[in-house]
C-alpha cells in the first residue's frame, strides 16, 4: 500500500478539520458571521472542492445537517486542531461556556 501523496492528505484533513469547526461553530446555537468567515476562509484557503464548499454554505446558514469528523485523522494533528478551533473560537471576539465546553471535550476526544 503506497503513502497519499501530501496534498491530499492534507486536503483531507482540511475537509475533516472544516466538518469539526462546524460543530464548534454550531456549539452556542448560533454561528456569528465572523466564525462563518473565518470558516469559509479557511476552506477557501486550503483549496476545498466546490461541493465541499456548497456543504459548507448549507450547513453555517442551518439547511444541511453537520457531517460528522474522522476523529481518528485529527488525532494524527490534533495540535494543528486544537489551534484552529481556538482561532474559531476567538473570531468573534466572545467565547460562550458551551464553546468552551466544545473546546475541552476536543481536547479530551482528539488524545
Amino acid at each position: 500500500m503506497s503513502t497519499p501523496p501530501a496534498a491530499a492528505t492534507d486536503a483531507q484533513f482540511a475537509f475533516e478539520l472544516v466538518k469539526l469547526l462546524l460543530q464548534v461553530a454550531w456549539a452556542d446555537d448560533d454561528v456569528a458571521p465572523a466564525e462563518a468567515e473565518t470558516l469559509l476562509g479557511y476552506a477557501r484557503k486550503n483549496l476545498l472542492s466546490q461541493d465541499k464548499l456548497q456543504l459548507l454554505a448549507g450547513c453555517l446558514a442551518g439547511r444541511t445537517p453537520l457531517p460528522a469528523p474522522n476523529l481518528g485523522l485529527l488525532k494524527a494533528r490534533r495540535l494543528d486542531a486544537l489551534r484552529a478551533v481556538k482561532e474559531l473560537l476567538m473570531s468573534d471576539l466572545h467565547v460562550a461556556a458551551e464553546e468552551e465546553a466544545i473546546l475541552e471535550q476536543i481536547a479530551t476526544l482528539l488524545r
